[in-house]
């Protein structure tokens, strides 16, 4: 029987499962069904003691105290996780009592999972565990976050719709309160005593996204959607089969399964730190802290061997736009005839995990722009850059997708590019580099476009762009620290930034010669991007906010960015015969 401390996982092996919890205090126990942005379908997604059943959840009360029975197989396909609530009624917090309990437990009461929540502090309402789902299976994770306001602050961050919540005491059955919109339990306030303001809380967070160095809540937006389905094509490996997920998918269910893991050997070598300490005093007995340790290192040692034979078993399914460069995917790459779906920026390590490299998938469509800092070797994040043009050119079908270079202080070395047929350069590399004057003009024409397509406007009933464009325009802002000083020009590209890519027009900024100050514009931008190093750097995982470093995959030929890569070229030369044809 696992005993989990925060953040560890173990796979679930029934169907059937019933989570009881052991609270000093009577406690209330509900489920939440979830999709996988962590928010419910509709009101009716909240499982408690006045809305006792759900499509594959009950709630009951047989004496002994309330449970939550679970039958997985029942459990609608579009619900990604079922969360598990324990509330307090009253003032009560659960950092005044010792730590509740929670317990899971198969047919015949065999015992799944056990998790102690304990570091609890002012906390009224807390997700105790989170039954997800993973591939064809289910997972079980310990959570154990908390709500200083209560259950209804935890249901509202869900998506429950609360008309007007009072004092949030989680009523003992029958309830004593108003059940709204036949979902969520109330009470009000004591007599002359007013409830206490509300602070709206985030939901637990488990969408993948990421940024370099910088903590969870700096990270805004949200992940991706996954691209639309492929058509299959000859020179690809084959698609997962029924039940199984693709391989993109994948590596993030491996990356999230990782962090999770991580954090929690982390977290009990930090706890085991403090046990060290009293045995020293001798306030303990000697060995709880070699034996916290060592149990800590093989329940990771058993997470990273399965999730590393997870992704040895899915590389077959790698496309050439989601392997390295030097793999043999690239010897075969044909033209696709569809998006792909997404591109690999590179690898994820960890010093605790020498036997773990995750590859990071940037999923496509491209929703949000993506930043690369200027690194410690000149020319590093031009290397970086054009290694990824060269991906997303591959990820396109041939001429739909062209390049506008941006380079406002005309030092970043891209003349190269004009050294292109005539017709790529007017087509595809729309005129050339812009620099200068010309620069800001690129940029507002763009904007243009953007503000033309948010309302519907097609640009071919315009005279936007040259006749026979690729539909998709990615726009390459090197030296972006220049591009983004004050004036009127770096307000357009702020705007460009954050409404390109909806429209058809992503964005990658490049922090090449001009070094990035902490303008206020200069914040906005780096949060609404992704955030990448250039070279070996620190990428801060979404989910509990690790650090991993991050290797980026990069073109052998690259040099330091100021010539023409021959993928580069062979690639550039496919759209152009796309765009003839």
């Amino acid at each position: 029987m696992p005993d989990l401390v925060r953040g560890a996982n173990t796979p679930l092996d029934a169907q059937r499962v019933t989570v009881g919890v052991r609270c000093a205090l009577p406690a209330d126990v509900s489920a939440l069904l979830v999709g996988s942005d962590m928010r419910v379908r509709s009101d009716a997604d909240l499982v408690f003691y006045n809305a006792p059943e759900g499509a594959g959840v009950r709630w009951s009360d047989g004496g002994s105290g309330q449970r939550i029975d679970l039958d997985l197989a029942a459990v609608a396909a579009d619900v990604h996780a079922v969360l598990l609530v324990m509330s307090l009624a009253g003032a009560a917090t659960f950092g005044s009592i010792p730590a509740p309990r929670l317990q899971l437990t198969a047919e015949g009461g065999r015992q799944v999972a056990v998790f102690n929540v304990d570091g609890l502090s002012s906390e009224r309402a807390i997700i105790g565990m989170e039954v997800y789902r993973r591939g064809p299976g289910w997972k079980v994770r310990a959570v154990g976050q908390g709500y200083d306001g209560g259950l209804v602050d935890l249901v509202t961050a869900h998506g429950v719709e609360v008309d007007d919540p009072g004092e949030d005491t989680a009523a003992q059955p029958p309830p004593a309160g108003v059940a709204v919109g036949g979902a969520m339990p109330q009470a009000g306030p004591p007599p002359h005593q007013q409830p206490p303001p509300h602070q709206q809380m985030p939901p637990y967070q488990q969408t993948p996204s990421y940024q370099q160095g910088q903590s969870q809540q700096q990270r805004p937006g949200r992940p991706q959607d996954p691209a639309p389905p492929r058509q299959p094509r000859s020179d690809v490996p084959p698609a997962p089969g029924a039940g199984e997920v693709d391989y993109v998918e994948r590596v993030w269910l491996v990356w999230e399964d990782a962090s999770r893991s991580l954090a929690a050997y982390r977290s009990t070598g930090e706890h085991a730190l403090t046990i060290r300490n009293d045995e020293i005093a001798g306030r303990v007995p000697k060995g709880r802290y070699r034996e916290l340790l060592d149990a800590a290192a093989q329940r990771l040692n058993a997470d990273i061997g399965q999730l590393a034979g997870e992704l040895a078993g899915a590389e077959h399914q790698a496309n050439a736009e989601i392997a390295p460069f030097g793999g043999m995917s690239w010897l075969t790459w044909q033209p696709r005839p569809d998006l792909a779906e997404g591109i690999l920026l590179g690898h994820l390590s960890a010093p605790e995990l020498p036997g773990l490299r995750v590859p990071l998938i940037l999923r496509m469509p491209l929703r949000r722009a993506t930043w690369i800092s200027r690194g410690v070797v000149p020319g590093e994040s031009l290397v970086f850059a054009w290694s990824l043009v060269s991906r997303l050119l591959a990820a396109f079908p041939p001429g739909t997708v062209g390049i506008e270079v941006i380079d406002a202080s005309g030092l970043s070395g891209a003349g190269w590019l004009h050294g292109f047929a005539p017709a790529t350069v007017h087509h595809l590399l729309g005129g050339g580099v812009a620099t200068g004057p010309a620069a800001a003009e690129r940029v507002r024409r763009l904007l243009d476009l953007v503000d033309l397509r948010m309302v519907g406007i097609s640009e071919t009933e315009t005279a936007m762009a040259p006749a026979g464009g690729p539909p998709v325009r990615l726009v390459v802002v090197l030296d972006a620290g220049a591009a983004l000083a004050d004036g009127d020009e770096a307000h357009q590209l702020v705007r460009l930034v954050e409404d390109g890519p909806a429209a058809g027009v992503p964005v990658l900024l490049v922090e090449t010669d001009t070094p990035v100050g902490d303008s206020v514009r200069t914040l906005r931008v780096r949060q609404t991007c992704h955030n990448l190093p250039s070279g070996e750097g620190t990428v801060v995982d979404p989910w509990v906010g690790g650090d991993w470093t991050l290797t980026p995959d990069i073109l052998p030929d690259a040099g330091d960015g100021t010539r023409a890569p021959a993928l580069f070229s062979h690639l550039l030369g496919e759209h152009t015969r796309g765009l003839v044809t």
